[in-house]
């Protein structure tokens, strides 16, 4: 507890009670009392028994707000939407990790809480369009307890998904994983209360679907989806291909659903548009959006051979790249070697592919004059930039405040992990608490001092630093001090030595601020799980740039004769 600040303590009983309320007003949708009890919940802070105890209340209020600010009840880009996920990401890292002293009842129960929150965050990335992202959530609650809730929510996103796509042979396939969850989540419909029973009873939505599947299809036409090629490969590309399937990295919908070998290909492209007869256009001004969509994919997948090869390469070997200067040891652990020189253009590289798609949906949406072609970037694609001086407050491009695109609404969401947005809810410091922010690490990698560190390294820096913390601590109190002791001076030259000394005092501390900040220090550890957040982040990106060209292309009206045009393919 911080000195000045008071806290109310919160029971078990009190959060258990608090829950049930919530439960009443949601199944009533009763807004007014959750807006009402949403405000007694956050008006204040809270101190906990136990952790748990708090992940069950940031639980409570995540369940209110999601049906509070829900899809259906305010703009696609409205603030209120991350509310939700921000609470329910809050509530994961606030749950206990259990150690095998735990008593079992204990870690039942985080283990539920843990499932139930999996599934209700992976709901509300799909409702925002983000039709990937929530598969691995969706996942993760049916490993820890077969979540029912899980299986049913993930056999709607499925269908959404392929209903989504242009290649009728892996729509069909996420039918084909749809029709199995549903028959899992009907035999199992009794763990299910009665409200959640709807779509699987007789009538339902996906009761209905299962039955069109089993008519329409055999379940051993899909048996081609998990065989074996036998194409001959070097072992190392082999193990590249298993390593990328198994990372769920290929730039291809049925990665995320399957690992066998016909996920092996980064097969999606751009589906076929409209384009006007135009004699002025040359061949490569035509094909200008594919190439750039290929030069997007070209520029991941090298970033993700990139991470390949650097994850076989030991920490500290050293390679002859650098080896014709002696390197200076300033004591930060620093690791300086091919595998930290890959992870950091691999980084760069993926960073960079945010704004390449966002250009491209740019031009190809034509959402902005190309006279502020050098403005565009992953948030300016969202904002009127003819106004973005006028306008303080962040609001977006007129073309899309009626967007009902689900893909480039799941854009947007995406920008809002790997960075914070002006004047709205951040929510990228929950996705991982305790590491660098995206942004950071691309700030001080390209304008500053950025340095990946030994593990152990740093912790003992960690260690060692608590000792000069304890000395700035000192600092700051004897700064105090000579403050205290200037109100009640009299004698000018007591006052004046006194100032010289404060004056030196506050020289030292701006000499530790600037240098203590100069250089951005993350261990090798967490810099690695960053790189796998982001890459996955790109790659559904990319997908989902792919899939907002799709969902326009479908609204346009079939009375009109086209003339298909084959894309030309490199040998």
């Amino acid at each position: 507890m911080n000195d000045g600040e008071s806290y109310m303590l919160m029971t078990a009983d009190e959060i258990n009670r608090l829950s049930e309320e919530a439960d009443c007003h949601i199944l009533n949708r009763d807004y007014e009392s959750l807006a009402n009890l949403i405000e007694r919940l956050t008006l204040q802070d809270f101190e906990f028994e136990h952790s748990f105890y708090e992940a069950h209340y940031l639980y409570t209020i995540a369940n209110c707000y999601s049906v509070l600010y829900d899809t259906r009840r305010v703009e696609w880009f409205s603030d209120n939407l991350m509310k939700a996920i921000i609470y329910y990401r809050k509530c994961l890292h606030c749950i206990p990790k259990p150690d095998w002293l735990e008593d079992p009842v204990n870690v039942q129960s985080y283990n539920d809480l843990r499932a139930m929150v999996l599934t209700n965050l992976a709901n509300s990335l799909s409702s925002q369009g983000r039709v990937l992202c929530c598969i691995p959530f969706y996942d993760e609650a049916i490993s820890i307890n077969h979540k029912i809730e899980a299986v049913s929510a993930k056999a709607r996103n499925q269908l959404f998904l392929g209903d989504s796509l242009y290649d009728n042979g892996h729509r069909q396939y996420h039918y084909f994983v749809a029709y199995n969850l549903i028959e899992d989540a009907i035999e199992n419909i009794n763990k299910l209360y009665p409200e959640h029973r709807v779509d699987l009873e007789a009538g339902g939505y996906l009761f209905k679907f299962k039955e069109w599947f089993k008519k329409n299809f055999e379940l051993s036409s899909f048996d081609y989806f998990s065989e074996k090629y036998s194409n001959a490969k070097s072992r190392k590309e082999k193990q590249y291909l298993q390593w990328c399937a198994e990372k769920r990295l290929f730039i291809n919908d049925l990665n995320d659903v399957s690992k066998s070998e016909i996920s092996h290909q980064d097969v999606l492209s751009l589906p076929s548009f409209v384009q006007s007869i135009n004699s002025s256009l040359t061949m490569n001004e035509e094909l200008v959006y594919h190439g750039n969509f290929d030069e997007i994919k070209n520029d991941y997948c090298y970033a993700r051979y990139l991470l390949f090869s650097a994850k076989a390469i030991p920490d500290h070997v050293s390679h002859f790249f650098n080896s014709t200067y002696q390197h200076v040891d300033d004591m930060s652990h620093s690791i300086s070697n091919l595998k930290a020189g890959h992870y950091k253009s691999a980084f760069r590289t993926l960073y960079s592919l945010f704004d390449k798609i966002a250009y491209l949906a740019s031009r190809f949406f034509n959402l902005n004059d190309i006279k502020y072609d050098r403005d565009i970037n992953i948030d300016n694609l969202f904002r009127d930039i003819d106004m973005k001086k006028k306008k303080r407050k962040w609001e977006p491009n007129e073309k899309l405040k009626d967007s009902d695109n689900p893909f480039i609404h799941a854009l947007f969401y995406i920008l809002k992990d790997i960075r914070n947005v002006n004047g709205a809810s951040s929510v990228s410091q929950w996705i991982d608490p305790d590491a660098k922010a995206f942004s950071e690490i691309r700030n001080a990698m390209e304008h500053k001092s950025f340095k990946v560190v030994d593990d152990f390294g740093y912790e003992l820096m960690g260690s060692h630093n608590k000792y000069h913390e304890a000395e700035v601590d000192e600092l700051i109190k004897e700064m105090e001090e000579i403050r205290g002791q200037l109100y009640s001076l009299q004698d000018p030259r007591e006052i004046s030595s006194l100032r010289a000394k404060l004056s030196e005092l506050k020289s030292k501390l701006y000499e530790k601020k600037k240098l203590s900040s100069h250089s951005l220090l993350i261990p090798m550890g967490q810099f690695e799980s960053r790189i796998m957040t982001l890459i996955k982040l790109v790659r559904n990106s990319i997908i989902y740039l792919s899939l907002s060209i799709h969902f326009e292309e479908k609204k346009r009206p079939d009375d009109k004769i086209y003339l298909p045009v084959a894309v030309p393919l490199k040998n």
